[in-house]
């Protein structure tokens, strides 16, 4: 996210202040990417199974959902971001290493695919319910953006039935009030995310883009927002 800021504007009084910073915690970042290199059993599975929902054409079968199925980590770690403060859209580093909610899944469907390049997507609708909660139905939605022949974002989503109606009710609203096109880091995370040309692709599936190209531009205004805490926190902690 740090690219989201052209090379050539000025820094700001602020922004040059966090550089500052920033450049007094190398030591810090250092350590903290070190940390990172060492990840967690949670988050090693979560990431190969992320990585094997790609292709895998079991992806909506019932046993890769039980207790030790290769998708649990991805149906617990995404339901248990949904139901968090952080919300749906909360960063993939920040999925719990520990404590996940195992969860009974049942009513698998499949829902068709999208491979709209340089995106694609794939989606189970299904019911699932965690310890002590109500069943709930909704989507699991696997997301990959792909640059120069590599996956450079991937994520996996819950969406409740019910979040979703309550979503574009809420979308609906926003567009009569008016949305600010003009915010620098909508145009840059758009910018990252580019539109599809619809002559390129059938009629019937440019809503489904349009919808999944806003879910990944929504996931970048999510993690630069969270960047630019962290880089609050670190100011104030070493100025």
């Amino acid at each position: 996210m740090a690219g989201l800021q052209s090379r050539s504007a000025p820094l700001t009084a602020t922004q040059g202040g966090l550089a500052r910073a920033m450049r007094r915690s190398a030591p810090l970042l250092a350590m903290l990417a070190a940390l990172s290199a060492c990840a967690s059993p949670e988050r090693r599975a979560y990431d190969a199974a992320l990585a094997e929902a790609r292709t895998d054409p079991g992806l909506c079968q019932p046993e890769r959902y039980s207790p030790s199925g290769v998708y649990q980590p991805l149906i617990s770690q995404a339901w248990q971001k949904a139901h968090s403060s952080a919300g749906a859209d909360a960063q993939n580093n920040a999925i719990p290493d520990n404590g996940a909610p195992v969860m009974a899944v049942s009513d698998l469907s499949t829902t068709p695919p999208l491979d709209i390049p340089p995106y694609s997507q794939r989606a189970c609708h299904m019911t699932v319910k965690a310890p002590g909660q109500p069943p709930e139905s909704g989507f699991l939605t696997v997301v990959y953006y792909t640059h120069n022949g590599r996956v450079d974002t991937s994520l996996a989503r819950w969406d409740s039935d019910s979040a979703i109606s309550q979503y574009y009710d809420a979308l609906k609203e926003k567009l009569r009030s008016g949305v600010d096109m003009n915010n620098p880091t909508l145009k840059a995370c758009m910018e990252h995310y580019p539109a599809i040309d619809p002559k390129s692709i059938d009629p019937t599936m440019h809503q489904a883009a349009v919808s999944l190209r806003a879910m990944l531009v929504r996931r970048c205004l999510a993690n630069h927002a969270a960047l630019q805490a962290l880089y609050q926190d670190m100011y104030f902690i070493h100025r």
